[in-house]
């Protein structure tokens, strides 16, 4: 007897050696990832996202926009990409079927590209089909997420969805209209009455979402209220597209000009360069998105003053970061061939309060 219990304390110190033993020469039993591989690197103890960036050769800024950090805290066991790839967009959210109605309407807390990949899309295409003269979005837009039937056309598509009848038939005798309560929001008014809050604003000719206790609020047409959607947009001369004072964003050649390339809408220039070239911002402005787009590749998204925006796409790198001021001049990106791009080359393009222009008319 004495000797089964002997024999059971040897077992019993063999097994607690065996288990002990990987973690004092530092391994887990149940380690987050295992396999190296020149895509990613594992974080070690001790590690930190700038000794990582050290070792590969790159920056902090990178890691973090290149894995969707928000702080430069990581864990062990992370695994942290070295480069640019593309995310599915299942990655994000749940990807559905555009519904019959064409349009998304905004809830709170979504975002631009939240709506993008909910839908299979990208910026660019939301960008296209509503003519969006910002990046920011409120609860009660209406985003359209297919073109309509004009295929190519300088006309807003910001239109009232609810009928095809011209303005002037759409403007009754019969005027509705909400006096506002204490407590409510624009937001709430129009939810309430089934409208969003850009038609609401627009019947109203109000210029932010601010109202006010016994306001009137309009909840139908009013004369010349759908003239900002409908109307084609005013025709500039040269000199006043010049007086924008843009800048080339690098050098190269024109190989695809701005219009219709094989019946499709072709909306910027593109510009054909070295790989690694320095990419500039042609104006003063903030980045408004910096990040991988299906198709596009690496693509910058920068707003300016005067209703200015300017696109840069299928960037080898992204070098300024979302939220960044940046200076006309200012390297943001280099020339690649990231996303749909069968060589070396800049895609870039001009929105004039939404509308896509052409970069040339701009350009001296």
């Amino acid at each position: 007897m004495l000797l089964i219990m002997k024999r059971s304390i040897s077992l019993s110190k063999y097994l607690l050696l065996l288990f002990c033993l990987p973690l004092l020469l530092g391994f887990s039993h149940n380690p987050k990832y295992i396999t190296e591989s020149l895509e990613y690197h594992i974080v070690r103890k001790d590690e930190t996202l700038y000794s990582i960036s050290k070792k590969h050769k790159t920056t902090v800024e990178d890691l973090k926009r290149i894995n969707h950090l928000d702080s430069n805290k990581i864990l062990i066991g992370q695994k942290i990409y070295l480069q640019d790839r593309e995310s599915t967009a299942e990655f994000y959210v749940t990807i559905r079927a555009i519904p019959k109605c064409g349009f998304h309407l905004v809830h709170k807390g979504e975002t631009l590209y939240r709506i993008s990949k909910m839908y299979g899309l990208t910026i660019i295409d939301l960008m296209n089909y509503n003519h969006l003269s910002s990046y920011t979005i409120i609860p009660g837009d209406k985003i359209l997420l297919k073109l309509g039937s004009e295929t190519y056309s300088q006309t807003p598509k910001k239109v009232i969805e609810k009928s095809t009848e011209s303005p002037k038939t759409k403007i009754t005798q019969d005027t509705k209209y909400h006096i506002v309560k204490k407590g409510e929001t624009l937001f709430g008014v129009a939810q309430q009455n089934k409208l969003s809050v850009y038609e609401l604003k627009d019947y109203n000719n109000l210029a932010s979402n601010t109202i006010f206790t016994g306001q009137k609020l309009y909840l139908n047409p009013q004369k010349n209220s759908t003239e900002k959607y409908l109307k084609k947009p005013k025709k500039l001369s040269k000199n006043e597209f010049k007086k924008y004072g843009l800048i080339w964003p690098c050098k190269g050649i024109i190989t695809s000009p701005f219009g219709l390339q094989d019946g499709k809408p072709h909306n910027g220039l593109d510009i054909a360069a070295s790989n690694g070239t320095p990419i500039k911002s042609v104006l003063d402005g903030e980045v408004a998105y910096s990040d991988w787009q299906r198709g596009y590749g690496n693509v910058l998204i920068l707003k300016h003053d005067n209703g200015l925006m300017t696109v840069y796409a299928h960037n080898k790198k992204n070098i300024a970061n979302k939220g960044e001021k940046i200076t006309k001049g200012q390297t943001i990106a280099q020339v690649g061939s990231t996303g749909n791009s069968t060589g070396s080359h800049l895609h870039f393009e001009v929105r004039l309060q939404g509308r896509a222009m052409n970069p040339q008319f701009f350009l001296p």
